[in-house]
C-alpha cells in the first residue's frame, strides 16, 4: 500500500458544526439548569459552570485525538477494553444512581464505563475485521465469536440497568459488522439470534420489563405515559412553530425533570420550536454527510472501520434520545450528543469526533490500493 501522508488541515465543515451544536448545547443548559439549581443548590450558575468546564475538558481531547495518528490507537486496543470491561463488572457493584449500577468512583469524580465502551467496542472491532481479508474472520467461528463478545457487553450493560447505551452498543456491532462486509444473511442470523436473550433478560430482570410494559400500555388504553416523556410532549406543544422564546420556557420550572439533561431536546424544542428543532437536525445531517464521506475517503481498511463505526455510534445515541423525547422508545436515560449536559458521553463523543478529524487530515490512497478490498466487501454483500 501507497505511504501515508497527512494533509495540511482538517474537516472544516465537521469541526465548525460540532461547534455549532455545542454552542446550542451550551445556550439550552443555561437556560433550563438555571431555576433547578437555584432551587437544589441555591445556585442558578452550578449547572452551568460545570457543563463548560466539562466541555473544555472533550474540545482539549478533542484537540488532542486531532493531532494523534489514528493508528497509533491499535496497539493499545485490547489493553483499553480489557480495562474497560471490568470497569463495566465493577460498576454493577458500585454506588446506585438514577436506580441503576453504571459508574464507577476514580479519583473522587464518577465515571461511566459504558460510555468509553461504545467508543473503545468500534476500536476493537475495526482493528479485528482489518484484517479480515486474510484472516477470514468475518466468517464461521471468528465472526459468532466478535458476536458473543458485543453480547457479553450489551448484556452487562444492560443489567446495570442502562437500556439505552445496551442498544447502542449492540447497534454498533450490527453496523461494524455491515460495513465490514458480513453478509446480509449471516447479518439476519445474529439479529433474530438477539431475541431469545432479550426474552431471558425481561425475565430475570423486572426493572427493565416493567419499563417496557408501561411504555406499551398506553399504546392499548391501559395507562398513561410515564411523567418525564409526557412533560416532554407538552413542552414541544408549546414551543410550537417558532418555540416560546429563548429562556421563557416554563418545563424546566421542576415540571420536566432532567431538562437540561436526558430531556435537553425538549428544552431547546419549546424555547424554538419545531424550527429549532429542525436547524438542530439539519446540523446532524451535515455532521452525517462529512462522517460518511471522511469514510469512504478514508486511506485503509482500518480508518474506513473506525469512521464509519463513529458515524453509526453518534447517529444512534442522536435517534434514540430523539425518540424518547416524543415517546417512540421506552426512557433510556441516553442524552442527545453534544447537545445535553454531561460528562462522559460529552467527552467520549468529542474524542470521537477528533478521531474522525485525524482521518480527515490523513490523505487518502489511490484507488488501486483500496479497491481489492472495496470489490470483495461489495461481492460479499451482493452475494
Amino acid at each position: 500500500m501507497s505511504q501515508i501522508q497527512e494533509k495540511n488541515s482538517v474537516d472544516k465543515v465537521l469541526l465548525i458544526t460540532v461547534l455549532l451544536i455545542i454552542v446550542i448545547g451550551v445556550l439550552t443548559v443555561f437556560s433550563s439548569s438555571s431555576f433547578y439549581g437555584k432551587e437544589k443548590y441555591n445556585d442558578s450558575m452550578i449547572f452551568f459552570k460545570m457543563h463548560m468546564a466539562k466541555v473544555g475538558v472533550g474540545l482539549l481531547f478533542l484537540f488532542i485525538a486531532m493531532h494523534i495518528n489514528y493508528h497509533q490507537y491499535r496497539w493499545i486496543t485490547p489493553f483499553v477494553v480489557m480495562v474497560l470491561f471490568m470497569l463495566l463488572v465493577a460498576a454493577l457493584f458500585g454506588p446506585l444512581v438514577k436506580g441503576s449500577h453504571r459508574a464507577v468512583v476514580l479519583f473522587g469524580k464518577q465515571l461511566q464505563p459504558s460510555a468509553f465502551m461504545k467508543l473503545a467496542l468500534i476500536f476493537y472491532l475495526a482493528t479485528i475485521f482489518t484484517k479480515g481479508l486474510n484472516a477470514r474472520v468475518l466468517e464461521g467461528g471468528w465472526l459468532y465469536a466478535q458476536y458473543l463478545f458485543v453480547m457479553l457487553v450489551a448484556g452487562i450493560i444492560f443489567i446495570e440497568p442502562d437500556l439505552g447505551s445496551a442498544l447502542v452498543v449492540f447497534s454498533i456491532g450490527m453496523a461494524m459488522f455491515f460495513i465490514a462486509g458480513v453478509p446480509f444473511h449471516d447479518l439476519g442470523k445474529i439479529f433474530w439470534g438477539v431475541i431469545p436473550v432479550v426474552f431471558v433478560g425481561l425475565t430475570f430482570f423486572p426493572y427493565q420489563r416493567r419499563r417496557l410494559i408501561d411504555f406499551i400500555n398506553p399504546f392499548f388504553g391501559r395507562g398513561e405515559i410515564s411523567y418525564q416523556v409526557k412533560q416532554s410532549i407538552i413542552g414541544l406543544a408549546r414551543g410550537g412553530l417558532t418555540g416560546v422564546g429563548y429562556g421563557e420556557g416554563k418545563q424546566k420550572f421542576l415540571f420536566l425533570p432532567e431538562p437540561f439533561s436526558d430531556f435537553a431536546l425538549s428544552s431547546w424544542g419549546e424555547e424554538m420550536g419545531f424550527i429549532g428543532i429542525c436547524f438542530l437536525f439539519i446540523l446532524l445531517l451535515i455532521i452525517l454527510w462529512r462522517s460518511v464521506q471522511i469514510a469512504l475517503n478514508a486511506p485503509d481498511r482500518y480508518g474506513y472501520l473506525l469512521a464509519g463505526g463513529i458515524t453509526a455510534m453518534i447517529m444512534v445515541n442522536a435517534l434514540i434520545n430523539a425518540a424518547v423525547v416524543v415517546s417512540l422508545l421506552p426512557t433510556t436515560g441516553l442524552p442527545f450528543p453534544f447537545l445535553s449536559y454531561g460528562g462522559s458521553s460529552l467527552i467520549m463523543h468529542l474524542v470521537s469526533i477528533g478521531v474522525l478529524l485525524n482521518i480527515s487530515r490523513t490523505r487518502q490512497v489511490p484507488f488501486q490500493d483500496f479497491g481489492v478490498e472495496r470489490s470483495y466487501i461489495n461481492h460479499r454483500i451482493v452475494k
